[in-house]
């Protein structure tokens, strides 16, 4: 027969683990069938990084506006939609063409991405479309203790998409726009008190053991 502190203990346990697989993670919005379709042109939002060589007065940052178009020094408000930073680049060249001698131009496309959930320091950050997921990650902090780097979602408007995010996604082939929000969830439960489970496990284990040996 057990003991009453086994039983309790057993029960707990038993209680426990029942609990603990019908938990939830952090709270995420309703998942939306919308459409994710990866495009890597310019978006509304999106900061296009300018250097050009020897004309600091002419380089800096811009934003895209709702237009889809930017305002650029000399040149003034520029057509971008859907553009990459290559064709950008060559169009940029051909113009500044008419007022630089040989101009030497580079551009960085940055995406301003909020980061929220399981990590260190949420936000809103203007990162590179040429890094992946797991660096904006690093740039937010990296994960709480708590965070699950198998539940990274993207929310679009406040409604999560019916896409899971993987770390080594790179941002530019990614459904990801200036203006989304990476979300990352918190471990369930389980995982985050396995090491309690165990030993209250032992625990209930051993008195039962002994209390059969006493008896």
């Amino acid at each position: 027969m057990l003991t009453n502190l086994a039983r309790g203990i057993l029960i707990g346990c038993l209680l426990i683990a029942s609990l603990a697989t019908t938990a939830t993670a952090s709270e995420l919005p309703s998942i939306s069938q919308q459409e994710d379709t990866v495009d890597t042109g310019l978006k509304p939002g999106d900061v296009i990084r300018v250097r050009i060589w020897r004309e600091p007065e002419l380089s800096g940052d811009f934003i895209v506006d709702a237009r889809s178009s930017v305002v650029l020094p000399l040149l003034g408000a520029v057509e971008v939609e859907n553009r990459t930073a290559e064709v950008l680049i060559d169009e940029l060249l051909e113009e500044y063409s008419k007022y630089l001698r040989n101009p030497s131009i580079q551009i960085s496309v940055l995406r301003r991405v909020s980061v929220q959930g399981e990590v260190r320091n949420p936000g809103l950050y203007p990162v590179d479309a040429t890094i992946s997921v797991s660096d904006v990650l690093a740039i937010a902090g990296g994960l709480t203790r708590d965070g699950n780097s198998d539940k990274i979602y993207l929310l679009r408007n406040g409604t999560a998409l019916d896409v899971q995010l993987s770390p080594d996604m790179v941002l530019e082939s990614s459904p990801i726009l200036s203006g989304d929000q990476i979300f990352v969830e918190k471990s369930s439960w389980l995982s985050r008190n396995s090491a309690v489970i165990a030993a209250a496990t032992i625990t209930a284990a051993a008195i039962i053991i002994g209390n059969a040996v006493i008896r």
